[in-house]
């Protein structure tokens, strides 16, 4: 498996995992989302609308810094097989696995294959 799915799997099993497009949106706007990450397969009408919920939501609790946003190369059929539902966002809501998956992506040893 993948490095960047098995560390996806970790941190939903570890409960810092929201799936979907409202749990996503919900947890930017608590300032809770560190990383949010697409499908490759994720509409880009829908995604254009997950950019634009977290813009709004950075514009209403200035404190909170806005989460960063990646697409992560695989498919929704890729992710529901590690997060146990169909979903083109995530949102990592902790810090330590959010760097985890950031480093991944950037030495190109988690990506999709």
């Amino acid at each position: 498996m993948n490095k960047l799915l098995g560390l996806l799997s970790l941190c939903r099993k570890a409960g810092k995992l929201r799936i979907g497009f409202e749990p996503v949106k919900e947890a930017a706007g608590m300032g809770e989302a560190r990383l949010v990450l697409y499908a490759a397969d994720f509409s880009p009408r829908s995604r254009e609308r997950m950019e634009r919920a977290l813009e709004g939501n950075q514009r209403r609790t200035k404190p909170a810094l806005p989460p960063e946003q990646a697409d992560i190369g695989f498919s929704m059929e890729d992710l529901a097989q590690v997060c146990g539902k169909l979903a083109g966002v995530v949102a990592v809501v902790d810090d330590g696995f959010a760097a985890g998956m950031k480093k991944l992506m950037c030495s190109d040893e988690g990506g999709a294959e």
